[in-house]
């Protein structure tokens, strides 16, 4: 009778993981597909556009009122870029083999801070590790994620991104000060009990993600192996 309880318990648990994995990976397809979409089809159009601006700029000299329209004609396009190439990069990150994990999570920061009201405070601390591709896809997103819901949730104004580099693992720390600091007990309890990707990503990896109460607000903990070189 134990050993059927544990075999089912076993079969169950390789389940969920799977499920898990299967769901994480349809996931990041979509949104990688929607990027390269993005990329090869609306980046190619604006540097159309961009070509018939500058084929217009040789006339704006004659006519005050044309200049006016094609000053603004340019700086609505170069939003319209920003915006556009901001899309892609988020939802197909590229890494470049030059660029640590860290690096490209600062800049992660640095393009959500530009686009919001806001401030993204990012530190580490220890000495970094070259992370595998597989905890480096998926460590992204959760950052990435947990950002996006800090300011779409929380409404909040200050993020504090934190890496923290130990013998064996990295710790991801992700704190912001937003509205549910007002509530944060049955918000901490919500969310431990939650089963979402951010969830499903860690369980992936083998590691945890945790919810508790910070200095400033609610503070997300990732705890992840990351083994040191041999």
């Amino acid at each position: 009778m134990l050993n059927t309880m544990i075999q089912s318990t076993a079969y169950y648990k390789n389940l969920e993981a799977e499920i898990s994995r299967s769901a994480t990976d349809a996931c990041d397809h979509l949104m990688s597909e929607m990027g390269a979409e993005i990329h090869d089809d609306l980046v190619q159009k604006l540097s159309v556009m961009k070509l018939y601006l500058e084929r217009l700029e040789p006339f704006s000299s004659l006519d005050p009122d044309f200049e006016s329209i094609l000053i603004s004609m340019r700086t609505e396009y170069e939003h319209i870029s920003q915006s556009v190439k901001r899309i892609s990069r988020q939802l197909m990150p590229t890494r470049m083999e030059e660029e640590s994990f860290s690096t490209t999570v600062e800049l992660l920061c640095q393009n959500m801070e530009n686009t919001r009201s806001a401030n993204i405070h990012f530190s580490q601390d220890g000495f970094e590790r070259p992370v595998p591709q597989l905890q480096y896809a998926h460590l992204y997103r959760i950052v990435q994620e947990l950002l996006h819901n800090a300011f779409k949730h929380s409404f909040a104004w200050h993020v504090w991104v934190t890496l923290t580099w130990e013998s064996s693992r990295l710790i991801i720390e992700v704190e912001d000060d937003g509205t549910g600091i007002n509530n944060l007990t049955s918000l901490i309890t919500r969310f431990r009990q939650k089963r979402n990707t951010l969830k499903m990503r860690c369980d992936l990896l083998g590691g945890s993600i945790n919810y508790l109460k910070g200095e400033r607000g609610l503070l997300a903990r990732i705890e992840v192996v990351v083994p040191g070189p041999t």
